[in-house]
């Protein structure tokens, strides 16, 4: 049933958008050093840092930044451009409206299981589809503008010391997984939305399980036994009588069958005119016995 695939596929594709999503956001290998290279700059994360013994450039007091930290801590006052310049406050915004987004299409897709909840949620099944739909397909979106703009903007050395020893990490890798999910299931609860959309409009709401399936046979059975009690319901069949038509037999014998109250009548033609040597015609005479042409 395309109705039950599509409602599973919507629904793992949802999960593991979260799920990937979720540790991208709390993990910090967005970005990090090569560990066979020696580099003040650790890795990083969108909430968390770790550097080894960063200085800033140009600055007066060359401060030493060593050690993990909260990317927020006040410890990092006096470099908190250097290390979240506008952009990166985006992302980390970005990253916000993503993790709401497929958190909130991972429940409402997965409260369409619970038969309770789905009778009270879904009562305009096609209209909610389609905002589970469009919250994934947002999530999608989202993880596409943050994957282009951290990959472009971590190569500027103004953001972190000589790019080259540097790469993007699984973090960042699992949020464009992220996205990729996102993107499958909400094409996925789309074309769901519009298959109970016809379903609907079409007068057949359709079932997605076993229980209302079994609800939905139930009335249609009850429909049944209603009508048959019904009175003057009398089945009859009409039958008709063989259309009469002409059979050709062998030779050029034309026989004629006919079927009604007279009975079977059958009519045969002999043959033609035999016409002797002499030119004579001769006419074949009628057989006494069997009525036919000799």
């Amino acid at each position: 049933m395309a109705t039950v695939v599509l409602l599973r596929t919507g629904i793992v594709c949802s999960v593991i958008a979260f799920v990937f999503m979720f540790i991208a956001f709390s993990s910090p290998y967005w970005y990090k050093s090569w560990t066979r290279v020696h580099s003040s700059f650790g890795n990083i994360g969108l909430w968390h840092i770790c550097l080894n013994g960063f200085i800033m450039p140009r600055d007066p007091v060359m401060k030493s930044y060593v050690g993990c930290w909260w990317i927020h801590s006040t410890e990092f006052d006096a470099v908190e451009m250097q290390i979240m310049p506008v952009w990166f406050r985006f992302i980390q915004a970005f990253c916000v409206f993503t993790l709401i987004a497929d958190l909130l299409g991972m429940v409402f897709t997965i409260l369409y299981i619970p038969e309770g909840i789905r009778s009270r949620l879904y009562t305009k099944r096609p209209r909610m589809f389609f905002i589970n739909s469009a919250l994934l397909l947002g999530a999608a979106l989202l993880v596409f503008i943050i994957a282009l703009v951290f990959a472009e903007m971590t190569n500027d050395s103004s953001f972190m010391p000589r790019p080259w020893m540097n790469y993007l990490s699984w973090s960042y890798g699992l949020c464009v997984v992220s996205g990729f999910f996102s993107a499958f299931g909400g094409m996925a609860l789309f074309v769901l939305g519009l298959l109970y959309a016809d379903k609907e409009a079409n007068g057949d709401p359709g079932v997605t399980s076993a229980a209302e399936l079994a609800a939905r046979q139930k009335e249609l059975e009850k429909q049944d036994e209603a009508m048959r009690n019904q009175p003057g319901m009398i089945m009859s069949s009409v039958h008709q009588a063989p259309p009469t038509h002409p059979q050709y037999g062998s030779g050029s014998a034309l026989t004629y069958r006919g079927g009604g109250s007279m009975g079977h009548m059958a009519y045969q033609h002999g043959p033609p005119p035999i016409y002797g040597s002499r030119g004579a015609l001769k006419r074949p005479h009628p057989s006494p016995r069997s009525g036919l042409w000799g």
